[in-house]
């Protein structure tokens, strides 16, 4: 046993002094090859951060719904709707008869929840004041036991159970009530009182489901909804399976209840997990991310990491035959292949401890711009989560093998008689240089022309005529009111508003309406029994629908096609406005053709309405849809909006004087404004985030890529200083000279823009397809992207090469 450990530390002894050998000599190569260590340094950790920073992104994205336990069993139930036979859309909102139906008749669903989407509910009233809400839910109280939620206040066993019941979220709550216990205290909405159940944590941002109230489902019935209806699918319906359920077999029984309750329309389930990434149904709550997005950013940060290895490589063995005669001593001295492969390794091993470091600095340097362009929380990931520094592990060693491993097999094959050569050339690995380079260019084009393709499709749906004006128009949301008098004390104040408001010379128009372009579909009614009345033509589409006052076709600057509009100061019973696309689904095949028709849908008692107006189809949402079809209705009483139309001049005086009027007649709720065309451009927030982080990290791939060839340059110069001295000394110009040293490049840049260009239109083409709108991919963009690509590669070598040409010749030749 003594001999064994003997043995032991002698062997521990003798691997210490060759790791203090090899690390001696690895600091010793930086330092005398400080340019070069730079430029690997700063390549390896600026591609190091663009990885991170990416993975990081994907997997919050990825993330989604892991905090329930029982994610792998939920599924959500959505509707796929359909008009004779042919499919026009998917629905995510089903019927409330659904969830207990299938609890009843399928023995594989353990329970369901019904959740309800309460957009009508914008401000609740507690403790005297008024606090807006962003997230209003009502839900069924297996809502807790199908996701699990922390408890601060209350029990899952009694929260939600019946109605008049809320549930609050811990910064809700403190908004509220302070310091105070929530439980057992009032919230106040319209006509109802609610009683404090139970106060949860905050909802994790990674799910499709967030809310900071909730509401009992059962209360539901108290606001005049019918629970048992099929005729109405305004909820969301989510059941619990047991485990290692079949989907596909779940969707076979699905179908068959389908048939026998609604006939014509499909009911499909759906995991949970698909949801933010996979769903792009209609009435989503919320907007979903997009898993071709998740996929192009993992392709670009593979990319920017293989475009940081290719510049450790091409550098090391451009310089292979620098360190020719070193390791040819070595092997004459006795030096083994591992111990060389050993000792290179090092060296890489030490550059990418450096280039971590440095990639860490930048990351925390970078946390604010990444989480402003991201909109993930600032707390998700990175330096607290324990599976970031188990990345960052792994990224160090990958980055090791793919930057260390081919230069250290190539530098350790040299044959020991070098060593008696003048010098060695690396010709076999110049090609392979070439190719990489090539492939380097290739990656930043790509990134480079798919920035370009995603700016010129913004540029493209914000430019589009959206068949409405959105400039310079003030949009106010509608207090929701208290109180049994609701419905006459709205009408005074919104009448009395919209006077004051119409006095003032700034002011061009004022309207009030039920919703607004660019507003959620939540907004929205939704009809799919809406047919002609003498025809029933047009029934089982999907109409949208909202209440409008005389004032909201002139101030939007609807064109009007046929008919007339709403006539302000007239009660307008029955009467109908539709859009151009709502004519065509309801069988008119002009818009004069549906003038004086009945429509089926019913007010004050009366089995039909008549169109009195068409106007022609205007975008409610962004162009990324279709045109949807509207149809619209006379109410100047119960808006949820505002809208005023300003003229350009003294905005900042005519804001000021409509806030008086505001806190005139609704004292106690705050004045919060938006501009219509900044609430429509909202729509575009996730593309525009999507674009501008590309035209990053395409930036990063021409900065690494740029970087890469400064040091070839720098490295080819130097070993042609004396053919550059002869060629000054025979005559040769400065611009010659430039030309000699650029022109690689430029055939290098050629071959990669042949290689990216088709492979960039097809992705993007694909990505296109997401667009009801698109635009067409230009010739030109690959063009630009192509030679603003070879200047910045011109200019990179222009640096080096510049100086080279103008050096004196007589000290280029001197030592021969």
């Amino acid at each position: 046993m003594a001999t064994f450990l003997c043995a032991l530390h002698h062997h521990l002894s003798i691997c210490l002094r060759m790791l203090q050998n090899y690390l001696k000599i690895a600091l010793r190569n930086l330092k005398k090859d400080k340019f070069y260590a730079f430029v690997n340094i700063v390549g390896l950790a600026l591609a190091t951060t663009a990885f991170l920073l990416i993975m990081n992104y994907a997997r919050f994205e990825y993330s989604y719904e892991n905090g329930y336990k029982n994610a792998a069993d939920i599924y959500r139930i959505t509707l796929q709707l359909y008009k004779d036979a042919a499919f026009i859309g998917t629905d995510c909102e089903t019927h409330p008869p659904l969830g207990p139906l299938l609890k009843r008749q399928l023995p594989e669903v353990v329970d369901y929840v019904r959740v309800e989407n309460m957009e009508e509910v914008p401000e609740v009233k507690a403790d005297g004041k008024i606090f807006k809400m962003n997230h209003v839910l009502a839900a069924d109280p297996s809502l807790f036991t199908i996701f699990n939620f922390d408890f601060i206040e209350g029990s899952p066993a009694t929260a939600l159970q019946q109605a008049g019941q809320a549930v609050l979220t811990e910064s809700s709550a403190h908004r509220m009530f302070g310091n105070q216990s929530a439980v057992g205290k009032t919230i106040i909405d319209g006509e109802m009182a609610y009683t404090v159940s139970a106060v949860v944590k905050d909802v994790a941002p990674n799910t499709h489901l967030k809310f900071d109230l909730l509401f009992s489902f059962a209360s539901l019935t108290a606001r005049g909804l019918n629970l048992d209806t099929w005729n109405a699918n305004n909820n969301y319906t989510y059941v619990q399976l047991i485990p290692h359920a079949s989907l596909a077999a779940f969707n076979d029984k699905l179908r068959q209840i389908s048939r026998e309750k609604l006939k014509k329309d499909l009911c499909i389930a759906e995991p949970i997990r698909d949801i933010h990434l996979h769903s792009h149904k209609s009435f989503e709550p919320e907007e979903n991310g997009d898993i071709r997005t998740v996929q192009f950013m993992l392709a670009v940060a593979v990319l920017i990491l293989l475009v940081g290895a290719v510049n450790y490589i091409n550098l090391t063995t451009a310089r292979a035959s620098d360190r020719s005669r070193e390791t040819g001593m070595r092997k004459a001295l006795g030096s083994s292949r591992a111990s060389l492969i050993k000792q290179f390794m090092t060296e890489t091993v030490l550059i990418n401890i450096l280039a971590t470091g440095l990639a860490l600095i930048f990351i925390q340097l970078l946390l604010p711009v990444y989480t402003r362009l991201t909109g993930q929380p600032v707390t998700y990931g990175f330096f607290h989560s324990t599976f970031f520094w188990w990345m960052v592990a792994a990224l160090f060693v990958l980055n090791c093998l793919l930057a260390g491993g081919y230069p250290a097999l190539v530098l350790s094959a040299v044959k020991p008689v070098s060593v008696t050569r003048k010098t060695t050339t690396a010709s076999g690995n110049a090609t392979f240089r070439k190719v990489l380079v090539v492939g380097q260019f290739a990656a930043a084009l790509m990134v480079l022309s798919a920035s370009g393709i995603i700016f010129q499709q913004l540029s493209f749906m914000q430019q589009q005529d959206l068949g409405l004006n959105t400039s310079q128009i003030l949009v106010l949301r509608s207090p929701h009111g208290e109180g049994k008098s609701i419905d006459s004390i709205r009408r005074l104040q919104s009448l009395g508003f919209i006077n004051q408001v119409k006095q003032l010379s700034q002011v061009e128009h004022v309207s009030t309406s039920e919703s607004l372009p660019g507003v959620s579909l939540h907004e929205l009614s939704t009809f799919n029994n809406i047919k002609r009345y003498e025809s029933g033509e047009g029934n089982g589409y999907n109409f949208y629908c909202y209440s409008v006052d005389a004032g909201f076709v002139p101030l939007m600057n609807i064109k009007l096609l046929a008919g007339h509009n709403f006539r302000a100061g007239q009660p307008n019973l029955n009467e109908l406005i539709l859009n151009k696309e709502a004519c065509r689904l309801l069988g008119f095949t002009t818009p004069e053709e549906a003038l004086g028709k009945k429509v089926t849908l019913a007010f004050h008692e009366q089995p039909y309405s008549t169109v009195v107006g068409v106007v022609d189809n205007y975008h409610q949402q962004s162009l990324k849809g279709a045109i949807l079809p509207m149809i619209h209705w006379y109410d100047e009483s119960r808006g949820s909006f505002f809208s005023v139309k300003l003229q350009t001049r003294d905005i900042r005086q005519t804001l000021a004087k409509i806030e008086s009027y505001w806190e005139t007649q609704y004292p106690g709720y705050p004045f919060e404004y938006h501009f219509l065309d900044q609430l429509y451009d909202q729509q575009y927030k996730a593309d525009q985030q999507f674009g501008t982080l590309v035209r990053i990290f395409s930036l990063f791939t021409l900065l690494i890529t740029c970087l890469g060839i400064l040091g070839l340059t720098a490295y080819n110069i130097s070993r042609r200083s004396k053919e550059i001295g002869i060629r000054k000394v025979l005559g040769a110009s400065v611009t010659s000279i430039v030309g000699l040293l650029s022109g690689d490049f430029v055939k290098l840049v050629a071959i990669a823009a042949a290689i990216s260009t088709p492979l960039t239109w097809y992705i993007m083409s694909r990505w296109l397809q997401g667009f009801a709108f698109r635009t067409q991919i230009q010739w030109w963009l690959f063009a630009i992207s192509g030679l603003l690509t070879m200047a910045i590669a011109l200019m990179t070598v222009s640096l080096q090469s510049v100086r080279a040409a103008l050096t004196n010749p007589v000290k280029s030749l001197k030592s021969e």
